[in-house]
């Protein structure tokens, strides 16, 4: 049962000032990132559990919006508002990032919104959020929604988006009412690779986390390279820094895919906490709150090992993907802007820099020369 809470409006206000790692930088966007959304969020005043985000579609053209892991999203316990605490701290989240077989897509998986017309979603305000203390804090919605122009379900690009943001007090301390439940299981915390295997996925998973350190040590060479053509497809820039951040990362993937006992994140290779068949085509999805956990769903073992194909995915680039979810391997953790060559090559470098896809798809296409 949740707990009884009671969130007050304080305010609505355009802009704030939050000393996150995700905050997204508006200064070094560039035309690309001009959006078709707008978002706006209000919460009634008094004690309210909800917060509503309205979603406008600004653009001239019918738009099919994934809700799958996205803001839209009222079935799995994905973060679909960014909160800070009162000194602009960000506060945990105990929501799922995801790995989408988006081939396998359908209508159900999007909502339909018509050029100039308007839908509306309920927000839990403290759905996969743990607040320590009562106090005031504030809520957003931002990052990039994935779509399809409608009516089709292929994934054409992503759209950035930016709320207003409110400020709520929160008299008590409220637990997250969508927290995880692990399986009855008792499993052991400390070791990268899960017990609950069989000999068989064991070995598959050993090989795909070995080969995640080949592909991610190959990437990170790549991208080492100033002269790299590849590079810049990717990630839209050849600026340094970007390099050095993107070589940084994938070195310490390696190092965390080297080794299947002593990570500083879990793998399992079952549905650990049960989420997988909830909503989507979900391949695995990983969790940021208490240790770094990352889960392969049945979809995943329909991928190959290795793939021979371009701008596909296959194990090693699922572990890949996921690992750079994971905050305690390289801070700050990648987020999911953007799925598939053709979206993520579209991307701005600041957002490129931080999508998960770009940096599977990237190793992959390192692998195979493509």
């Amino acid at each position: 049962m949740v707990p009884t809470r009671s969130l007050i409006a304080l305010a609505s206000i355009a802009t704030a000032s939050l000393t996150n790692a995700h905050a997204i930088d508006h200064k070094r966007l560039g035309k690309r990132a001009q959006s078709p959304l707008e978002v706006k969020l209000k919460a009634p005043m008094g004690d309210v559990v909800e917060i509503v985000a309205t979603i406008t579609n600004v653009g001239a053209e019918d738009l099919n919006l994934l809700a799958v892991g996205t803001i839209l999203d009222t079935k799995l316990p994905v973060e679909r508002l960014a909160v800070s605490d009162e000194a602009g701290v960000e506060v945990l989240s105990n929501g799922i990032h995801i790995s989408l077989e988006y081939e396998a897509l359908a209508s159900e998986h999007f909502e339909l919104l018509k050029a100039g017309a308007s839908l509306k979603t309920v927000i839990d305000g403290n759905s996969v959020h743990s607040f320590d203390e009562a106090g005031t804090y504030t809520f957003e919605a931002r990052g990039m929604l994935p779509y399809a122009l409608a009516p089709s379900t292929q994934l054409g690009g992503s759209a950035v988006y930016q709320s207003n943001a409110l400020r709520l007090a929160i008299a008590d301390a409220p637990r997250p009412s969508k927290a995880l439940l692990p399986s009855s299981s008792p499993l052991n915390r400390r070791a990268k690779l899960q017990p609950g295997c069989s000999a068989a996925e064991e070995a598959d998973m050993l090989e795909a986390l070995s080969n995640c350190q080949k592909l991610a040590l190959a990437a990170a060479a790549d991208a080492a390279d100033p002269a790299s053509k590849r590079f810049v497809e990717y990630f839209n820039t050849n600026a340094s820094e970007t390099r050095r951040t993107v070589v940084d990362r994938l070195t310490a993937v390696a190092g965390e895919c080297a080794t299947s006992d002593s990570g500083s994140s879990r793998l399992f290779c079952y549905d650990y906490y049960n989420v997988c068949e909830i909503y989507g085509p979900l391949v695995a999805y990983s969790v940021s709150s208490g240790p770094d956990t990352m889960v392969v769903c049945p979809l995943y073992w329909e991928r190959p090992g290795l793939t021979k194909e371009c701008h596909k995915q296959d194990h090693a680039t699922t572990i890949l993907h996921e690992t750079t979810h994971s905050g305690s391997v390289y801070s700050p953790r990648t987020n999911d802007y953007a799925y598939s060559y053709d979206n993520i090559t579209q991307l701005e470098p600041w957002f490129a820099l931080n999508n998960a896809d770009q940096y599977s798809l990237y190793a992959n296409a390192v692998h195979l020369n493509c």
